[in-house]
């Protein structure tokens, strides 16, 4: 007795293989052009985060003129630093300016506060925050919550204040 196998495919089971290998390549291709996207911020938020450095360089500056607490109408760029020490006296006139008058002086186009602070706490130096008026807790700590922002950035800089190091802290968002 002669037993034969009949094949009726004769390795033809391609069409099921070929179309879960194709969806399984085209579903990794999406996945990892996702990630490529993904890995480069969007425009605001390189607009936000350029929009820190600067204000923090601004601030971090003497101003122009160098004197311009003693006539806040003629200022043109509001700094509050000298050599990375903060002049209390432009720190104090630097909560006068308007806000809105602030933002175009520093040529930001992001919200923003900023804050001196040691290691572990925030100093009230007169007030807690400067810049967006934001709500601060008991110890304060401004509360970022309250806002909606799309995106937001944070620069750390080292300063020198009441002769102590210290960090003052930007945030910028939109």
């Amino acid at each position: 007795m002669i037993l034969s196998h009949k094949r009726t495919k004769h390795g033809q089971v391609w069409t099921m293989d070929f179309i879960i290998g194709l969806m399984l390549f085209v579903v990794m291709v999406l996945i990892s052009v996702k990630i490529i996207f993904d890995m480069y911020p969007s425009q605001d938020s390189i607009i936000v985060y350029r929009d820190a450095v600067h204000l923090s360089d601004n601030l971090l500056s003497a101003g122009y003129p160098s004197n311009w607490t003693g006539d806040l109408t003629s200022v043109v760029l509001p700094g509050i630093a000298e050599n990375n020490r903060i002049n209390n006296t432009k720190l104090a006139q630097f909560k006068n300016i308007d806000y809105y008058r602030a933002k175009t002086l520093m040529h930001v186009t992001s919200d923003y506060i900023f804050f001196i602070r040691n290691s572990t706490n925030i100093v009230n130096t007169g007030q807690c925050i400067y810049g967006y008026n934001l709500a601060t807790d008991a110890n304060c700590n401004p509360i970022l919550t309250t806002k909606q922002y799309d995106n937001l950035a944070r620069i750390d800089r080292v300063v020198i204040y009441n002769s102590t190091v210290m960090l003052m802290t930007v945030y910028t968002w939109n």
